[in-house]
């Protein structure tokens, strides 16, 4: 099989509408993929109408985001029920509180002289969740910096002087989210967090996955995570983390080897779970 279980649209901080993710990945001869926008399920219907047309699975998907002493930590969902009312409006809140931080970073910058408004992120979101890589996007294009990187290097990363602290749940409240939504809770990239000396404590507050196959892990990461994996009984994953043309990675969608067994597992872990 062809796999890549972690995907960005536009309904996020992506570059393509989810349906042209899911003809991307049909070109690209993959089978299965996963969408997994951070903090919105807002794709998730177009993509699986798309998928029908294409004839490849889309596994609903989310990423959501933490912090732990000034890392940032993503979770992935796998398999959510991205329907459910309640969810949606915990999701909800999240949209807003990431447009209140998307002001206040604004006006740090504008502050330091770089002005742009709201206008200018909202056309380049396409009215999806904000995040900063709107924002970096939004100072490329109005020549304040070179590239994506600069922009959060220089401005609003975490060392940045427009830089913002996000309103999160913890990755506790984060794991019971996703499973009272009959989700399957992973971490995501743990090579970019680098926690790894806090994931049994993940695992106890419910954690069932590692992505050890990543675009930015090492051939000795990957073989780290999945041995982590493997001894605390955890289900392996991996993805792209694809966002599209125009983000510091570009388009990488399929470039990561994932193997069969992962989705194998996670197919299995869903159908367990149905069962109970």
């Amino acid at each position: 099989m062809s796999i890549d279980l972690h995907l960005h649209s536009k309904a996020s901080d992506g570059a393509l509408l989810p349906e042209q993710v899911v003809e991307l990945a049909s070109h690209l001869n993959l089978m299965t993929i996963s969408l997994t926008d951070h903090d919105t399920v807002d794709g998730i219907d177009a993509a699986i109408e798309a998928s029908k047309k294409y004839g490849i699975e889309v596994i609903p998907g989310i990423e959501m985001s933490s912090d732990i002493d000034g890392r940032d930590i993503h979770i992935i969902g796998y398999y959510i029920d991205h329907q459910d009312k309640s969810f949606i409006k915990i999701l909800s809140q999240l949209k807003d509180n990431r447009e209140s931080r998307t002001k206040r970073i604004l006006e740090k910058l504008n502050d330091l002289d770089l002005n742009i408004g709201m206008d200018d992120i909202n056309i380049l979101s396409d009215n999806g969740t904000l995040g900063r890589a709107h924002i970096a996007k939004a100072l490329l294009k109005n020549g304040y910096v070179e590239d994506i990187q600069e922009a959060f290097d220089k401005y609003i990363g975490r060392n940045g002087p427009a830089y913002v602290e996000k309103s999160a749940y913890s990755v506790g409240e984060i794991i019971k989210i996703i499973e009272s939504v009959g989700g399957i809770p992973v971490l995501a990239h743990p090579g970019i967090s680098k926690i790894d000396h806090l994931i049994p404590g993940f695992v106890d507050h419910g954690l069932k996955g590692l992505e050890a196959f990543h675009s930015e892990h090492t051939v000795e990461d990957s073989k780290r995570y999945k041995k982590m994996a493997e001894s605390l009984g955890l289900i392996i994953t991996g993805g792209s983390d694809c966002h599209g043309l125009g983000s510091n990675k570009g388009l990488i969608m399929g470039s990561v080897f994932v193997p069969d067994y992962c989705l194998d597992d996670l197919r299995r872990y869903n159908v367990s779970l149905a069962n109970h």
